[in-house]
């Protein structure tokens, strides 16, 4: 097999975290850290291109590290998810006695990015200080790669400090090697996570001998199982990190607020618990779902909820809302896109909520994807949304001539659906079209619509909507017999096509055909009784006969006000 090719040089951003015994020990504790972590980034500069770049360096406040260094790793993560750096480093005080153990010296969460350091007592030599301290920190951060102790090698890896020894053996760091090319992505991708793991597998399963067999070997290649069997990213232990139950309260309180209409202050207060708890899908789904309803333009809000995407990909409301995200942007297509993945989730699901169905159902529509709302509405039957986007849409159909779908009521039809197929696919662009065409045509802009109605032709050549938007540039420009003509083949493919009804009525009336003029007025009327201008081109079409007075009865019990 190749060697992979060469990482770039690369600086991990580090922050540290110095305790208050550390403070009260050590002068100038961040002073002395950058310079450790400077003379840490000497050693590893060559063999692995990476340095180490101080982020920031903070006060801790806690006190009291004697005994486990492991719950002190533990309330650090609590302290600080780290999410923004590649390390994080707290430092505790020294112990009372030096010990030779790596695990009196430091401690790591393997395969995360959290590790504590013991301060090195002021009675040991500057120079054999700077060597440990140095050791220390190596040996830990390799850790938080997945590199494991190392028997029979005097190097940073064994589990005993030596002040002669120094660097890391050649398995060690192409295990080194396979972290630092896919972190720190793979941390928040399901696939990057999953390509590390089988990377880090392949080096795992070459390290064989007494050097290497133990619980730890094992702990790893148990970890790469679980991740490549897995539909989510994993955490360092392998699973998703639980929440306290103190944090499982806040979460109560955070829905509390999003339900009593207060957004702002739940996502003010589910902040905290979104840092700490990367891996955890309600946090995560809900705080995606705040971001979009509050600051849905902001970059931060489609990347939030992207990474979340990227960790629960199974979860339809992650996709929706990124859905939601590209409609408000005009993104269409990567809209659409969203919302199929949501859809294939939710078809996944046996125990579906109808609502979700419903909220798809709206999305699509939105999207202008008549189809795909319409099958979606029809799997949450009963439910008010449903009822609105099924309506909604044999309006929008009506609206732009759009063949209705064959197992769809409809009044009258002159031919079938089929003869006019557009695909699913196909449908939103059609539409979204349809409707810009005529916002030029209605401004005034004929150019500029007569090139996309010639650009939409070609796209859609036998389809209806198409001649619809023909019939009302003909009408604009006063070519009557086109405009009668292409209205007709629209009416001809779908007989309750309001609009072409009304380009129909208007034409009639102003070349005095009043009989056809009043038929397609009052069948405009009839499909869509809130289109005030047929109304008011009937109320022309009656003036002096017996017929006005009843239409303004009609008026009057539709709007509630008098026909001007």
């Amino acid at each position: 097999m190749s060697e992979p090719p060469a990482l770039p040089r690369r600086a991990l951003r580090v922050r540290v975290y110095a305790d208050a015994d550390h403070r009260a020990q050590v002068l100038h504790w961040e002073r002395a850290f950058a310079a450790s972590l400077q003379r840490a980034s000497e050693a590893v500069r060559e063999p692995l291109r990476v340095t180490f770049e101080l982020e920031s360096a903070r006060a801790w406040d806690r006190r009291g590290s004697e005994g486990a260094l492991e719950p002190v790793v533990g309330a650090l993560e609590a302290l600080d998810a780290g999410e923004d750096v590649d390390l994080v480093v707290g430092l505790v005080s020294a112990p009372s006695a030096f010990s030779e153990s790596q695990h009196e010296l430091g401690f790591a969460r393997v395969l995360g990015r959290h590790c504590v350091l013991r301060g090195i007592s002021a009675t040991v030599p500057a120079e054999a200080r700077r060597h440990l301290e140095v050791s220390a920190l190596l040996h830990e951060w390799a850790h938080t790669l997945g590199a494991l102790h190392v028997r029979e090698v005097r190097g940073w890896m064994s589990a005993k400090y030596g002040a002669a020894w120094t660097g890391f053996d050649a398995r060690t760091l192409a295990l080194l090697d396979a972290g630092l090319r896919h972190l720190p992505r793979a941390r928040v991708e399901l696939e990057s996570q999953r390509a590390w793991a089988r990377e880090l597998r392949t080096v795992l399963q070459g390290m064989l001998g007494p050097a290497w067999e133990g619980p730890e070997r094992d702990f790893l290649l148990a970890w790469t199982e679980r991740v490549l069997a897995a539909s989510v990213v994993l955490g360092p232990e392998g699973t998703p990190r639980s929440l306290t139950p103190e944090e499982r309260q806040r979460l109560a309180e955070v829905i509390a607020l999003e339900k009593a209409g207060r957004p702002e202050l739940a996502a003010e207060a589910l902040e905290p618990l979104a840092l700490r708890h990367p891996h955890d899908e309600r946090v995560q789904l809900l705080a995606c779902y705040l971001a979009v309803h509050l600051t849905p333009a902001l970059d931060a809000t489609r990347a939030r909820c992207e990474r979340a995407t990227a960790r629960f990909p199974s979860e339809p409301s992650l996709r929706m809302n990124v859905a939601l995200l590209h409609l408000h942007a005009g993104r269409f297509d990567a809209a659409q896109d969203s919302l199929l993945a949501a859809r294939r989730n939710l078809e996944a699901r046996t125990d579906a909520e109808p609502s979700l169905w419903a909220d798809l159902a709206g999305l699509f529509l939105r999207a202008h994807g008549l189809t795909w709302a319409e099958e979606a509405a029809a799997r949450a039957p009963g439910l008010a949304a449903s009822a609105t986007v099924l309506e909604q849409a044999s309006r929008i159909r009506r609206q732009v001539a759009l063949p209705a779908r064959p197992d769809a009521s409809t009044e009258t039809r002159s031919a079938p659906a089929s003869e006019h197929p557009v695909e699913p696919s196909r449908e939103g662009a059609l539409v979204r079209e349809v409707f810009d065409i005529e916002a030029l045509l209605h401004a005034g802009s004929s150019g500029p619509a007569r090139e996309r109605i010639t650009t939409l032709a070609l796209l859609y050549p036998e389809s209806p909507s198409v001649a619809l938007v023909q019939c009302e540039l003909h009408l604009l420009k006063g070519r009557l017999a086109p405009a009668r003509s292409a209205c007709e083949r629209v009416l001809a493919a779908r007989e309750d096509a309001v609009q072409a009804h009304l380009l129909l009525g208007v034409l009639a009336t102003n070349t005095r055909a009043h009989t056809r003029a009043r038929a397609h007025l009052e069948r405009v009327i009839a499909l869509e009784p809130s289109r005030t201008e047929a109304w008011h081109l009937l109320a022309r079409e009656y003036r002096g006969t017996k017929k006005l007075g009843p239409l303004k009865v009609r008026y009057r019990e539709q709007f509630a006000r008098d026909l001007p």
